[in-house]
C-alpha cells in the first residue's frame, strides 16, 4: 500500500466518523425539538411533604376538581414525576355541607371509589371519609398514563 492509499483510507475513516457525529447531534436536536427529551436531562425526584405550600394546595384543588370556594387544609402531598406518567397523591380536609359542594361533579363523581377517567389518559381515585357532619377527609390519587 503506498502513501496515497493510506492517506485516502485515513481520510475516508475520518469523514465517516465526522458524518456519524453530525448524525448523532442531529438526532439529539430532533429529539429535543419534537419530544422535549434530552439525553442530558436530570430526572426529577419525587416531592413529598406534610406541610403543603399554597401552590401545592392549588395543584391538589385543580387535579382533584375541588370547587374554588371550598376551604381545604393539606395533610399530605406526594408528586412523582415520570417521563409520560406523572402521579400525585393528596390528603386533604374540607369543610362543606355535602360532597357535591366540594367537588366539581361535571368532572368527577365523588361517590366513585374506583379509578375514573377525568380527561383522556388522566385518572383519579378518591377515598373520602366523613369525620363529622360537614367535615370530610379526602385522599385523592391522580395519575396519567
Amino acid at each position: 500500500m503506498d502513501k496515497n492509499d493510506r492517506n485516502n483510507t485515513v481520510l475516508i475513516i475520518a469523514a465517516a466518523a465526522a458524518g456519524c457525529l453530525v448524525l448523532l447531534c442531529g438526532a439529539m436536536v430532533i429529539a429535543i425539538f419534537f419530544f422535549g427529551v434530552s439525553p442530558f436531562m436530570v430526572e426529577e425526584k419525587p416531592t413529598e411533604t406534610t406541610t403543603l405550600s399554597a401552590a401545592q394546595l392549588e395543584q391538589c384543588r385543580e387535579l382533584l376538581a375541588i370547587q374554588p370556594g371550598v376551604e381545604i387544609e393539606g395533610e399530605y402531598y406526594l408528586y412523582t414525576p415520570g417521563f409520560l406518567d406523572d402521579s400525585m397523591e393528596c390528603h386533604l380536609q374540607a369543610d362543606a355541607e355535602s360532597l357535591e359542594d366540594i367537588f366539581d361533579v361535571s368532572v368527577v363523581d365523588p361517590n366513585l371509589t374506583t379509578n375514573q377517567e377525568i380527561a383522556p389518559g388522566r385518572f383519579l381515585r378518591l377515598n373520602i371519609e366523613m369525620i363529622e357532619p360537614g367535615f370530610y377527609r379526602i385522599e385523592g390519587f391522580w395519575f396519567e398514563t
